[in-house]
C-alpha cells in the first residue's frame, strides 16, 4: 500500500502575483527500499503484504 501527501502554501513572487508552492512531500514508495534493507541487514526476514480492498 502506498501513501502520497503533499500541501502547498501560496506566496508572492517577486513579479507580485501569488504563486503555488509546494512546502511538504511525503510518499510511502521512497521509504521502502531503505526500510527492507535494514530489515534484511538486521537478519529479518521481509515479506511484503498484498491487500485487495
Amino acid at each position: 500500500m502506498t501513501s502520497l501527501s503533499r500541501e502547498w502554501t501560496y506566496e508572492r513572487g517577486s513579479d507580485g502575483r501569488r504563486h503555488k508552492v509546494e512546502t511538504f512531500r511525503f510518499d510511502s514508495r521512497a521509504m521502502k527500499n531503505p526500510l527492507r534493507d535494514a530489515v534484511l541487514a538486521a537478519g529479518w526476514t521481509w515479506r511484503g503484504v498484498m491487500r485487495k480492498l
